[in-house]
């Protein structure tokens, strides 16, 4: 749909504004084509890795709540697949990520630092996750 208002309907109207709608309503189409054939799969993998970092969090964090918290969240698993419920599931893991990462902020040594800096990786990998292939940076 989106590349028929592209290559047919946008060279067949007029005026220039009119242009431009149609070509704005082809890339909303584009970009939510993009991110309904991967929203399960990003999820899905943001999730993962999240419960990955909770786990080697485990021998950094010395604060009891927040140790069990991660480690009950570690050990979720996403069984239910809709975007919906994965959706839940990632803002869950990653309101617990910024409390692990305000945590090991305040924490000395080389390992608070080794897991601050993969907290920074995943955070980076994220916004990697969700970049558009039609984004122009």
């Amino acid at each position: 749909m989106a590349m028929d208002l592209f290559m047919r309907v946008v060279p067949a109207i007029s005026p220039a504004y009119h242009q431009g709608t149609v070509g704005m309503i082809g890339t909303m189409l584009s970009i939510a084509s993009e991110e309904w054939d991967r929203a399960a799969s990003r999820r899905i993998e943001e999730n993962g890795r999240l419960r990955e970092i909770f786990r080697e969090a485990m021998p950094v964090v010395k604060d009891a709540t927040l140790k069990a918290r991660l480690a009950a969240l570690a050990e979720t698993k996403d069984s239910d697949f809709r975007v919906s419920a994965l959706e839940s599931n990632n803002c869950t893991l990653r309101a617990a990520l910024i409390n692990l990462h305000a945590y090991v902020e305040s924490q000395p040594g080389s390992d608070a630092r080794k897991l601050e800096e993969t907290i920074w990786q995943e955070l980076a990998h994220s916004t990697e996750r969700r970049r558009l292939s039609t984004a122009p940076f």
